[in-house]
Parts: C-alpha cells; structure tokens; sequence
C-alpha cells in the first residue's frame, strides 16, 4: 500500500504525519508551532520529518510530502503568516535540501483543506464548494468546478466594524479572537472557548450578548460568501466546532436570514469530515496531486 506524508503546520500546532493512499493515518508526532523565528520553525519541523521516516515500516519508500501551512502562500512559498509571526519561509525549498528523495509541495493551509473535503469529505461530488477553517486564526478555500482556486481567500483578515473601530475578521471571530478581544471588549474575560461557549449553555446573560454578536459577524461572513460564490456547500473545519453542537444550527439560522432577499442557492453548512483531521488530509490531498501530476 502506498503511503504519503503530510505536514500540517498551525497557528498553534504542528502535525506532521503519515497516510496511507486510503486516506487512514498510519503514524502522527504533533509539537506546538514556534512563532517568531523562521530559523527554530525549521529545525522543528525538520526533527518531526526526520522521526517520522525514521520509524516508517511501510514497504513502498516514502516519495510525496503535501504541506498544507497557514498564511499568504505564493509558489509554494509562504510569504508571510500572521499567527506564526514570520515573513518568507520557503520551507518546501529547505526540506528539499536535506530530503532529497522526496518531492514538497506547500499550499495554503485553508486551501489544501477545502481540496480535500471536496474531492474525499463533506463536500464530494459537488462541483462548488468553500470551506472555512475556524481555530487559531479563520482560512478560507474555494473549490470551482473541482478544481483548486488557488489565491489566498484571508477572508480573516478582512476588515470589519465593531464598536466604533475596525478589526480583522479572525481577531473578533476565531477562537483566539473570540477569547482575547469579542469578549474582553464587552467585559467578558474567560480563557478559552471552550469555557466561553460553556457558559452559554449556562445561559450566562453576558456570554449571551457576545454570542449574539459573533453569530451576527460570522454569520454576515458566511452570507456574504453564498452571495459571491454561490457554492452548492460552506464546509466549517476547526477548534471552535468542537462546540458546534451548541451554535451550529443557531449560526445557519443567522446566515440563511442574511441570504434571504438574493437569488442564491439555498446556503447549506456542514462540517468537516475530516473534522480535526482536516489539516492532516489537506496535505494530503496535496501530495495526491503531485502524484498525479507526475504520472
């Protein structure tokens, strides 16, 4: 059977792991991603590639290595990525260098994502679908006619208004933004969103009012995306649905709403099924496409 491996590089996480061609996980190391410095980044994931095909059993030699990383991603380059706090690291190029025997290709990581939700996961068999990523940061990927849109949809670095200033998107609407500024602005502090949405479900008057608002902002994004994309599918991956049994069906409630006076496809929203996964199959995917490229 053949293998792949796949590297999944975070906000918060690094994962660097290998599948098998039927897309199960065969082996997994995972570390916190070092932010700030290009050079340590590196040597950290250079350790993680180089533990992982050290224990590799399989008979087929290892040959593809998908990279699904998050930021602004230019010919395999990662130009610049806010939430690891560093500017140009060609790290496909680097790992070339020092794996010689295999073939690295990096993609945004919120685009490698939506490839492989539409081509094995929630959104298979659709011709348009547009997947989010909602954790550390919010990506954003476009899949036309099964093909890749390959731009860089930092749909969560778009501006927008809240009381009286303008922010990114991710800083009031991902997890780490719902945290640390959403909540703070309105005097809510708590330490993560687990507890945040916990509270809700308490029925926690405050924890109400920020809900409200973050309901309104996500859903306005997800409205808008239907309006300009009219995807057949919005597919929601990340941290945050861990609780989306408490606001999912409130959140589709809030976007049909916004939709409601376009000519638009009914918007439907599912999760990801690859759910926590999805990073790991992104890079994947990736590497199934070089495969394919190469044949």
């Amino acid at each position: 059977m053949k293998n792949y491996v796949s590297i999944d590089l975070g906000g918060t996480n690094i994962r660097v792991a290998i599948v098998d061609e039927k897309l199960n996980i065969v082996s997994a190391l995972r570390e916190r991603s070092i932010h700030g410095d290009e050079d340590a980044l590196y040597e950290q994931i250079k350790k993680l590639l180089s533990e992982l095909i050290k224990s590799y059993k399989g008979e087929e030699p290892l040959k593809y290595v998908g990279i699904c990383a998050a930021g602004f991603c230019e010919d395999g380059v990662l130009k610049y990525s806010p939430n690891l706090q560093i500017h140009y690291f060609d790290l496909a190029g680097m790992l070339r260098k020092d794996f010689p025997a295999l073939k690295f290709n990096l993609v945004n990581d919120a685009n490698c994502s939506a490839l492989a939700e539409a081509l094995y996961g929630a959104a298979k068999g659709t011709k348009c679908s547009f997947f989010y990523t909602i954790s550390s940061g919010i990506g954003c990927g476009l899949i036309n006619e099964g093909k890749l849109v390959d731009l860089p949809f930092e749909v969560g670095h778009n501006y927008i208004g809240y009381q009286g200033r303008f922010w990114d998107f991710e800083q009031l609407c991902s997890g780490n933004g719902l945290v640390h500024n959403l909540s703070k602005v309105n005097g809510l502090e708590v330490p993560d969103a687990s507890t945040f949405f916990a509270k809700v479900a308490q029925g926690d008057k405050l924890a109400h009012k920020v809900y409200d608002d973050w309901l309104n902002l996500l859903g306005a994004s997800l409205a808008n995306t239907q309006i300009t994309y009219n995807p057949e599918i919005i597919i929601l991956s990340g941290g945050v649905m861990k609780s989306s049994a408490l606001f999912l069906e409130d959140l589709k409630s809030v976007a049909v709403a916004f939709c409601a006076p376009f000519p638009v496809r009914h918007l439907r929203i599912a999760a990801a099924f690859f759910e926590q996964d999805t990073g790991i199959m992104g890079g994947t995917a990736v590497a199934l496409a070089m495969e394919k490229e190469d044949k």
